[in-house]
């Protein structure tokens, strides 16, 4: 008689770390608010002033406001690309914006600026071309909030990369939490098709 015990208990166990993972992936809606209430903490805790952009508040005097959140937004960006098989971009996005954390715009301009580039652009790619379930007028409208962000920076004294930043920031909040949201026909990348696997008969 065989012994079942032993692999039950495995797939049993398998079945209940796969439910986890499940749950842990919808990060998302974490990593969301994270995007939409960052910028709020940096004006609060800096005497309520609007600095040029946010890569600005990196030497306010209570710093960690400046640096703590936005290390566990790109370990979320890290984690949620590492869980999900299909989102291994936003891993990428979580290094980029490491980048943007430990190489500031005053000492190392040229590798911050081009972390904050690929964060923001690379969002954006992904908005565009990774969702599926959307029509494509709707994806347009991200990509058209964003431009018309960086549009008014160029244009208008008063529009300045700070809000253009958490403009940029609150559309990619959109983005994860419609993929987040299980009734709501977006995805923020396909998900696999299952493969079925023929036995041949052999008499």
């Amino acid at each position: 008689m065989k012994q079942t015990g032993a692999p039950s208990s495995l797939r049993a166990g398998l079945e209940r770390a796969f439910d986890s993972v499940a749950e842990f992936a919808k990060l998302e809606r974490v990593l969301a608010f994270f995007c939409l209430f960052i910028p709020v903490l940096l004006i609060a805790f800096d005497d309520w002033s609007i600095r040029g952009s946010i890569s600005d508040y990196y030497d306010m005097v209570q710093n960690q406001i400046f640096y703590v959140p936005l290390t566990i937004a790109a370990m979320l960006f890290i984690v949620n690309g590492t869980v999900k098989e299909q989102h291994r971009y936003n891993t990428y996005l979580g290094v980029a914006l490491t980048g943007v954390l430990l190489f500031n715009q005053d000492d190392a301009r040229l590798i911050h600026v081009a972390s904050a580039v690929a964060f923001f652009a690379g969002n954006a790619a992904v908005i565009y071309f990774f969702s599926r379930g959307t029509p494509r007028r709707f994806k347009l409208y991200f990509l058209a909030g964003i431009a018309m962000a960086m549009g008014a920076f160029l244009v208008f004294d008063w529009f300045t990369l700070f809000w253009a930043e958490w403009l940029s920031f609150a559309l990619i909040a959109v983005h994860y939490i419609l993929d987040s949201l299980e009734k709501v026909d977006y995805e923020a990348a396909p998900r696999p098709q299952p493969v079925h696997i023929t036995k041949r008969r052999t008499e």
